[in-house]
């Protein structure tokens, strides 16, 4: 039997419970996982988590920024892909007041 494929969306923010602000949703084929972390070295921790438990992709929010998806690639053994979600240019000034509000 196939195995499915484990993804995960972590988001990250201080007063995150990271045990209770959790979530899984499953199809036949994909693992859906929405994770919370505290801080950036407990998300590159994760990341060599994920990896050892088998997950092939990790997407986080636009506050880690390139430089932490980076080091939490590296910590997968660089076999786990991390990407970034940014907002498009012509939304930053928008996006950058809702998250300083």
């Amino acid at each position: 039997m196939k195995s499915k494929k484990k993804f995960a969306m972590m988001m990250m923010d201080a007063q995150y419970d990271t045990k209770r602000d959790y979530a899984v949703f499953e199809t036949e084929e994909v693992e859906t996982h929405m994770i919370t972390v505290n801080s950036p070295e407990q998300a590159v921790q994760m990341a060599k988590e994920l990896a050892e438990q088998g997950f092939g992709a990790i997407e986080v929010c636009g506050a880690f920024g390139e430089e932490l998806a980076r080091k939490m690639y590296e910590a997968t053994g660089n076999k786990v892909s991390v990407g970034y979600i940014v907002c498009p240019p012509d939304q930053k000034e928008l996006s950058d007041r809702f998250w300083q509000a």
